[in-house]
């Protein structure tokens, strides 16, 4: 993994990341991977090496030309850009932040005629919005873009999937010869199936690289049902549908190799959750999150303090991971109410604690009785 995979990973799970909103959010890794791509091969930049007039240029070059780019895609990019930017927390954040918004316009006109600046005028980029700079025109051929969400999938073609997926769990060879036995990997390939969709509305094919990882790597673990064995499984288990679902062609390769790619390093923390309790894996995700931040979490007091000024981050955080599971939370909530509510009553003046007299069990009871028999 080269470093700018490195920071869009690290972005991608980062408050930054969670402050965007939703639509944000599911365009900001396309939006990412591609830019990224253009700025090296076009302007020779690294990530953190931007410069104001190299983000105008590569705006309204073949970046947003592509005919499969939605308008959601496009009112995304500018924000994306923008917090991207402030998480690498570059030198010149404020120049390129105001060449971003400057140059929304032009990018926006040229998403919606799928050409480049260059193309609609026969000029080269311009720098700031509506000021052209005569250059030759610009012949770089567009790099791929992500496919479009496919339409031919429902919500019951989504479960005969998973019904599909639950039987070749007792049949297909990537299953057999595994740690867990079929019931229980059967349990975890339905369970990611069903919350990868329920979750990011992400059928098969269409799995995004950050989304697999929330599943697999955080929710999953914090499910109140699986077991120690079952987290420590997720891994080779997620490994074995995925080598099924290439096999059988019901992904493709890029699919392929992003689910496999979002579960390359996963294996240690997944062993280490397994050997928590669920509400030390809560504390887990939350110290991994801080850590994203780039906070030293082995610094006591500067976690603390990160904390202290970013709660509603962190909050935020978390209620996205345990929101599949926001029944199972309610529960225990009212539980530890109602024992605090019952602590409360026992300690006020003139209440006493309820005492249950039970009668004498095993082998004293027995002895007491067989005494009393023998003296009548």
């Amino acid at each position: 993994m080269n470093e700018q995979e490195e920071h869009l990973n690290q972005f991608l799970t980062s408050s930054t990341y969670h402050q965007l909103s939703a639509n944000q959010q599911k365009h900001a890794q396309d939006i990412l991977t591609r830019f990224n791509q253009h700025m090296l091969d076009e302007q020779h930049l690294a990530d953190t090496a931007w410069t104001p007039q190299a983000v105008q240029e590569v705006m309204v070059g073949d970046f947003i030309a592509d005919p499969t780019l939605t308008n959601q895609f496009g009112i995304a990019v500018a924000p994306v850009l923008k917090a991207y930017q402030q998480f690498l927390q570059v030198d010149q954040l404020k120049e390129i932040e105001a060449a971003i918004d400057s140059q929304r316009t032009n990018m926006n006109a040229c998403r919606k005629a799928h050409q480049t600046w260059a193309q609609l005028h026969g000029e080269a980029t311009p720098a700031p919005a509506e000021k052209k700079v005569a250059k030759p025109k610009t012949t770089k051929k567009a790099t791929p873009t992500k496919k479009a969400h496919r339409a031919d999938w429902s919500p019951a073609k989504l479960d005969q999937f998973i019904s599909d997926a639950k039987a070749a769990v007792g049949t297909a060879p990537e299953f057999q010869h595994q740690f867990l036995d079929h019931a229980q990997q059967q349990y975890i390939v339905v369970e990611f199936l069903t919350l990868i969709h329920q979750e990011f509305n992400e059928y098969p094919g269409e799995w995004e690289f950050s989304d697999l990882q929330r599943v697999l790597g955080m929710m999953m673990p914090l499910d109140p049902d699986i077991t120690a064995k079952q987290i420590q499984n997720i891994v080779p288990t997620a490994q074995a549908l995925f080598d099924y679902l290439k096999r059988t062609d019901k992904i493709d390769m890029d699919q392929y190799k992003t689910a496999l790619k979002a579960i390359a390093n996963m294996q240690p923390s997944q062993s280490m959750l397994a050997s928590l309790s669920r509400k030390e894996r809560e504390t887990q995700l939350v110290m991994s999150f801080i850590r994203s931040n780039g906070v030293n979490i082995d610094d006591m007091k500067a976690a603390d303090q990160w904390m202290d000024g970013h709660r509603e981050e962190v909050a935020g955080f978390m209620r996205t991971l345990l929101r599949p599971w926001r029944e199972y939370e309610h529960q225990q909530l009212v539980q530890r109410q109602n024992a605090a509510q019952q602590r409360a009553r026992l300690s006020q003046p003139g209440e006493k604690a309820v005492r249950h007299h039970r009668a004498p069990r095993g082998i004293k009871f027995s002895k007491k009785a067989r005494k009393k028999h023998h003296r009548k």
